[in-house]
């Protein structure tokens, strides 16, 4: 009984470790989250930003959103390429402020780089910027619009 209880928690220990990793082949993945390419399936390699959520859980509808708030978000995460009213900046990034894109569009641009077109740098996981923060980010770049 003593040896057995040693080796029925190193079999227990080494199952935890097996599920926690998935037990697949090859350690990577190229899956979608409900048709949203993870960013290994994009760029082939694993990334610092996490698997983005399905559309239907971040997707925000339109006209919803505080700009105020996105404007804060446009500040610490868009300027420095588009500009401060979205006018872009040479070398850096397009003007923003003529996009008429949907919000649904405008969360998958974030949430998955426009499928990888634009990079890594437009990749914003649900711990960079929340559902509500794109919903107000949204909000703000429709606002630059009328300006």
């Amino acid at each position: 009984m003593t040896r057995t209880l040693p080796r029925l928690g190193f079999v227990l220990l080494l199952s935890i470790i097996l599920a926690a990793c998935g037990g697949a082949k090859g350690g990577t993945s190229n899956a979608t989250v409900e048709g949203i390419p993870t960013p290994q399936g994009v760029f082939g390699q694993a990334t610092s930003v996490m698997t983005p959520l399905p559309a239907a859980a971040t997707a925000q509808p339109a006209g919803s959103g505080d700009p105020v708030a996105g404007k804060t978000v446009y500040d610490n995460k868009c300027t420095s390429c588009h500009g401060a009213k979205g006018e872009g900046v040479e070398g850096k990034g397009k003007g923003i402020a003529t996009w008429t894109m949907s919000a649904g569009d405008f969360d998958d641009l974030l949430r998955t780089g426009a499928k990888g077109r634009l990079g890594n740098e437009h990749l914003y996981g649900p711990s960079q910027i929340s559902p509500g923060g794109v919903e107000n980010l949204f909000a703000y770049v429709r606002s630059l619009q009328g300006k």
